[in-house]
C-alpha cells in the first residue's frame, strides 16, 4: 500500500471539487473521483448546455433559505459570470439564464479543466475514497484504486492536512459519500430525489405520453408556470420539476393533488366566453384551436362530454384552469438532477469547516442544500466552492 502526502485533498471532481480547486491558487491539492474522468454530471446539466446559474437566483429559491443566504451574498450570480469570464468563459444570458456563450456545457469543463492545471492541481481518476480518519496533523485517506470495470486493483493510503468532501450525491447515477463524514459524528439527513419527474394516477395522464403543455401547475400552494411534458407515469418538465422538491422536503406527499392551470395567462371568464363563441361546436372541435388534440379530448371527458356533445363552455372552462392529478412520489435517483439532503450546513462554519471535525471542509452536494431549476444547484456549487476557497486561501 502506498502513501502519498498532499496539502488539501478533495473528495469527488464534479462541479464544486473543480471549482474549488481552481479558486484556491498556491496550495498542493490532489482530486480524487471514482469515476474515469471528472466532470461526468456537469456535461449533462441543462440538457448538455450547462446552465451556470440565472440572474434571479435568491436564497428563497433553497430548501434553507437562511442558512444559504450569506454564501450567496459573497458569491452572487454576477460574481459567477465574472469567475468563469476570469477562466477565459464567455456567456450569454438566455430569459434570466446564463449558459456558455458556446451552449455547450464541455466549454465549461475545459475552462476548468485548464485552471486545474494552470494550478498545478492533480488530478486522480478511478480513485474512490473510502475511509477518511482524522490524526494528530492531518487526515488519513484510505483510497481503492478501480479498474475499468470499477473493480478493485489496488490501494494507498494518503495523508493530508486538509479535507475536502465534494463528492455528494447518488442522483443521475452518482454515489452518496456523506457516510465519510457522519463516521466522525455528521448529521446526515437521507437523500431523496429532488428535480426529478412526478408521478402521478394514470388516469389523469392516459393517452397523452410524449405531449407538452404550457402551464402552471400547483402543489401544497406552490405554484410554478412553465412547460409539463405528460409520461405514461407522470409528468415531468420544469414545472413538474420543481415541483418535486416539495415531495424530496416532506411538504408534498402521496394523495396530494397537483392542479394544472392549462391557460395560466387566461382568466377563466375569458376562456368561458372563447369556447362559448365557437357555436355549435362538439366539445373537442372547441377546443383544438387552444389545445393538441389529446389533450382537449382529456378536458372534455374530465368535464363530463362526449366529443359530440355540443361545448359545455363553464364545465370545460373549469376543467382547463383546475385539471388535477394525484401524487404517487416520483421517479427514483437515476432520472434526478439532485438529491434533497446530505451534511447539515449549520454544522460548518462561514468557510464551510466542520465545526465537529477542524480541518475538514464539504461543498456542493455534499451539503443539506437543494434548489430550483435555473441555475440555483450550481449556483451553489460555484458559491461553496468560494467559501471554502477563501477560507483556506486566508489559512
Amino acid at each position: 500500500m502506498r502513501q502519498q502526502i498532499a496539502d488539501i485533498a478533495v473528495i469527488g471532481g464534479g462541479a464544486s471539487a473543480l471549482a474549488f480547486a481552481a479558486m484556491c491558487r498556491g496550495r498542493d491539492i490532489v482530486v480524487f473521483e471514482r469515476g474515469a474522468r471528472v466532470g461526468k454530471k456537469l456535461l449533462s446539466t441543462g440538457n448538455g448546455k450547462c446552465n451556470l446559474t440565472g440572474t434571479g437566483v435568491t436564497a428563497e429559491g433553497y430548501n434553507a433559505p437562511d442558512l444559504v443566504r450569506p454564501f450567496l451574498e459573497k458569491f452572487p450570480p454576477q460574481k459567477t459570470i465574472e469567475f468563469f469570464a476570469s477562466l477565459g468563459l464567455l456567456t450569454r444570458e438566455m430569459n434570466g439564464r446564463v449558459y456558455p456563450y458556446s451552449e455547450c456545457a464541455s466549454s465549461v469543463l475545459d475552462v476548468l479543466l485548464r485552471a486545474l492545471s494552470r494550478n498545478g492541481v492533480r488530478v486522480r481518476t478511478r480513485c474512490e475514497v473510502r475511509a477518511v480518519k482524522r490524526e494528530k496533523d492531518g487526515f488519513v485517506l484510505d483510497v481503492a484504486l478501480l479498474g475499468e470495470k470499477g473493480e478493485d486493483v489496488g490501494s494507498e493510503r494518503v495523508c493530508a492536512g486538509t479535507v475536502v468532501l465534494a463528492a455528494g450525491s447518488s442522483a443521475a447515477q452518482g454515489r452518496d459519500s456523506t457516510a465519510l463524514f457522519e463516521a466522525s459524528g455528521h448529521t446526515v439527513r437521507a437523500f431523496s430525489p429532488s428535480l426529478v419527474p412526478l408521478k402521478t394516477d394514470r388516469e389523469s395522464v392516459k393517452g397523452l405520453n410524449g405531449v407538452r403543455v404550457k402551464c402552471a401547475a400547483t402543489l401544497c400552494g406552490v405554484r410554478e408556470e412553465g412547460e409539463i411534458l405528460f409520461r405514461d407515469y407522470g409528468i415531468s418538465g420544469i414545472a413538474a420539476m420543481d415541483l418535486s422538491a416539495l415531495y424530496a422536503r416532506g411538504i408534498a406527499h402521496d394523495g396530494d393533488t397537483v392542479s394544472l392551470d392549462l391557460t395560466p395567462d387566461i382568466p377563466e371568464e375569458d376562456v368561458r366566453q372563447f369556447i362559448f363563441a365557437q357555436t355549435g361546436a362538439g366539445s373537442v372541435d372547441a377546443l383544438k384551436g387552444m389545445f393538441h388534440t389529446r389533450v382537449a379530448e382529456r378536458i372534455a371527458e374530465r368535464a363530463g362530454q362526449a366529443p359530440s356533445d355540443k361545448a359545455d363552455a363553464g364545465a370545460l372552462a373549469r376543467v382547463i384552469k383546475n385539471y388535477t392529478l394525484t401524487l404517487k412520489g416520483t421517479c427514483d435517483a437515476s432520472q434526478a438532477q439532485v438529491m434533497s439532503g446530505g451534511l447539515d450546513l449549520a454544522e460548518f462554519d462561514e468557510g464551510l469547516c466542520s465545526v465537529i471535525v477542524p480541518g475538514a471542509y464539504a461543498v456542493g452536494e455534499a451539503l443539506d442544500v437543494d434548489g430550483l431549476c435555473g441555475g440555483y444547484n450550481l449556483q451553489w456549487a460555484w458559491a461553496s466552492a468560494y467559501a471554502a476557497a477563501q477560507a483556506l486561501s486566508r489559512g
